[in-house]
């Protein structure tokens, strides 16, 4: 089985809930389960920005960043993906700190709005080559990766919206399954409930009714371009419920479950 995961910022922030995924990763891989990590870091980042004196500004649940911002997020996110790092090599977990631009993995171009906003270094996810993850995976190592890529055309980093970037990297491992390990614990809808499943047409309808909103958004799209990919189930997760790694990996249907 390989799975990909999409850690979020907000959860990595919480050293207990941090701890805790780390231990859950470290049992699923000794149990033979072939993992691919891609971790946030909107809450560090935001912070940062915080520090140096720098707004955040953000557009349709997207963080818009200029270049100043652009070199922030690089820092940061290499800190975030070193400390994952660390944690797992104290469970004897081997594992490969990553931008996605490393070996060209994943190159990108500039998102583009239809309102024409522009979003700055902020890219999308146009061509991917899987030879540099799959060396780690038969190396028995854990490839994790960062939201970061390099453009296309311009050879710079850009930024990519951490929920993309985890479909993105999802498709180029050919992953079975993709799971969003959250702080929110699944889609809600308009009455605020959490839906157990999800379809296509749902998720389409929560982004037109404007129900799905904020980094919701983005997560929704990068659902549905994960099932465009191929990957057969996806699953939305909270990361304080107890154990819930290891029982979306297990089978267990908890948070939101997405489908066809």
């Amino acid at each position: 089985m390989r799975a990909a995961i999409k850690l979020g910022g907000s959860v990595l922030s919480e050293t207990p809930l941090r701890l805790s995924l780390v231990y859950q990763l470290s049992e699923l891989r000794h149990a033979g389960h072939e993992l691919v990590l891609v971790h946030g870091g909107g809450k560090q980042i935001a912070a940062m920005l915080e520090r140096l004196g720098i707004a955040s500004r953000f557009h349709d649940g997207l963080r818009i960043t200029d270049r100043e911002t652009r070199d922030v997020v690089q820092m940061v996110l290499g800190k975030v993906g070193k400390d994952l790092v660390a944690d797992l090599s104290r469970l004897n977990v081997p594992a490969v700190s990553l931008a996605g631009g490393d070996g060209m993995s994943f190159l990108s171009t500039r998102l583009r709005p239809e309102d024409g906003t522009d979003l700055g270094f902020v890219g999308q996810v146009a061509r991917t080559r899987p030879e540099l993850t799959e060396a780690i995976l038969q190396l028995s190592m854990i490839p994790v990766f960062a939201c970061l890529t390099l453009g296309v055309h311009d050879n710079e980093y850009h930024n990519v919206n951490g929920d993309q970037m985890a479909a993105a990297v999802a498709a180029a491992a050919r992953a079975d399954e993709l799971i969003f390990v959250t702080d929110v614990g699944g889609v809600r809808d308009a009455n605020g409930e959490q839906l157990a499943r999800l379809s296509r047409s749902g998720m389409e309808q929560l982004l037109r009714s404007g129900v799905a909103s904020g980094g919701m958004r983005p997560k929704l799209r990068a659902c549905l371009e994960a099932l465009d990919a191929g990957v057969r189930r996806i699953m939305i997760i909270g990361a304080a419920t107890e154990m819930s790694l290891q029982r979306a990996l297990s089978g267990e249907e908890i948070g939101t479950t997405i489908t066809e």
